[in-house]
C-alpha cells in the first residue's frame, strides 16, 4: 500500500495531543495533575487484551483496534463529559457536587453533539490517509460508537472499568477517601455486560471497598 508518510506523522500528532489532554471527568471532581487520555486509551487496550484473550466468541485483533482508535477523535473534539452541560449552564458548589455524584447520562441533544463532533474530528484525523487505512480506523470508530457488535461492547466495558479503576487508584494514591467516585461506579454497574467484565468489577470492590459517596475531600 502506498502511503503519504507525511499524513502518518499528522496522524501520530493527533494522537500525540491525546497525551496532553487531561481526562475531563477528573478535572472536574477535583483531581489534581490527572491522567490524560492517552493514558486511559493505553490501559483501556490492555484490560481488553486481558478479558478478550482466549474468548473464541471473540475477534481480538478488532477489539484491540477498537480499543487503540475509540478516544481518538477526543484530539480535536475534546473530552466531553455527561456533566458539561449541567455545569456551563452554572451550579452552586452544593447542587455541584450532587450533580457529580449522579449517574452519568448525556442528554439526548448532547449525546448527538458529541457523536457528530467527533466523526467530524476523526474524517480531519484521517484525511489525508490511505483509503484503507482511513477506512480502518473510520469503520473501527464507528463500530465502536454503535456498540453493537460483541468486540465494540467488550471495549465500551474495558473503557468503563478502567476509569473507575483509576478513581480507586487516584482515592488511595491521593489519600483521599472522599474522592466522589458514585457517578464512575454507577456508570461501569450500568455498562458491564458480561462475567468477566462483572467478575472483574467484583474483585476490584472487593480490593477497594467501592465508592465513597461523602463527597470530595
Amino acid at each position: 500500500m502506498a502511503c503519504d508518510w507525511d499524513a502518518i506523522i499528522d496522524l501520530l500528532g493527533y494522537a500525540g495531543a491525546l497525551k496532553r489532554l487531561p481526562r475531563g471527568g477528573w478535572v472536574q471532581i477535583g483531581v489534581a495533575a490527572p491522567e490524560s487520555v492517552a493514558d486511559h486509551s493505553y490501559r483501556v487496550a490492555l484490560l481488553t487484551l486481558l478479558l478478550a484473550s482466549g474468548d473464541a466468541r471473540l475477534d481480538l485483533t478488532r477489539a484491540l483496534i477498537l480499543a487503540l482508535v475509540h478516544d481518538l477523535p477526543e484530539a480535536i473534539a475534546g473530552d466531553r463529559t455527561p456533566f458539561d452541560e449541567a455545569l456551563a449552564a452554572g451550579v452552586g458548589d452544593r447542587d455541584r457536587d450532587a450533580l457529580i455524584q449522579g449517574p452519568p447520562a448525556f442528554s439526548p441533544a448532547a449525546a448527538r453533539a458529541k457523536q457528530a463532533a467527533e466523526a467530524a474530528a476523526l474524517r480531519r484525523i484521517t484525511a489525508g490517509l490511505p483509503e484503507p487505512l482511513a477506512a480502518l480506523i473510520g469503520d473501527a470508530w464507528q463500530e465502536y460508537e454503535a456498540d453493537a457488535t460483541p468486540e465494540a461492547r467488550l471495549v465500551h466495558q474495558a473503557d468503563k472499568l478502567e476509569a473507575l479503576l483509576q478513581g480507586f487508584e487516584y482515592r488511595e494514591l491521593e489519600a483521599r477517601p472522599g474522592l466522589p467516585l458514585a457517578s464512575f461506579e454507577a456508570g461501569t454497574r450500568a455498562a458491564l455486560r458480561e462475567p468477566a467484565p462483572r467478575a472483574l468489577l467484583a474483585a476490584m470492590l472487593a480490593r477497594f471497598g467501592g465508592a465513597d459517596t461523602t463527597g470530595p475531600g
